[in-house]
């Protein structure tokens, strides 16, 4: 399996080109919501959040990898349940099987899906995504993951 790291900048960049699209998407930035998925979209989140001067960030906790590194089944531990609406940005790090996009849009439908990356092999589509097309058998190493 080939690896891409991603580097801090690189998360810097993204999540700054990220916010930009959340801007011009957004039709009211002081009652919008920010929703990171833990934990990959945590840093992400915070980022966009303070760029735009969003306070209300809130954490879906979702479990799609095991231990091992193997997808399993969504398995949602989140408490707070208030997830969905024309300005909540649900934001996450990578778009791979695309079983976390179909588990959001069945749950939370008005809310706006969006992702750093996206593999060319996800079987569905965030609303907003900065980098497409990254094939389907590499293995993204986030910085926060060394």
């Amino acid at each position: 399996m080939d690896k891409q790291y991603i580097t801090w900048e690189e998360i810097k960049q993204l999540s700054d080109t990220l916010a930009d699209k959340i801007k011009s998407h957004c039709q009211d930035l002081e009652t919008a919501t920010i929703v990171a998925v833990s934990r990959g979209g945590l840093i992400p989140a915070q980022l966009i959040a303070y760029k735009l001067n969003i306070r209300d960030v809130r954490i879906m906790k979702l479990i799609s990898y095991n231990s091992d590194n193997s997808q399993e089944k969504i398995k949602d531990i989140s408490t707070d349940r208030l997830f969905d609406g024309d300005n909540v940005y649900v934001i996450d790090d990578l778009a791979d099987s695309g079983q976390t996009i179909t588990y959001i849009r069945q749950n939370f439908p008005n809310a706006n899906i969006c992702t750093l990356l996206t593999k060319d092999c996800c079987n569905a589509t965030p609303d907003i995504c900065i980098k497409k097309g990254i094939k389907g058998n590499t293995w993204i190493v986030f910085p926060w993951d060394e």
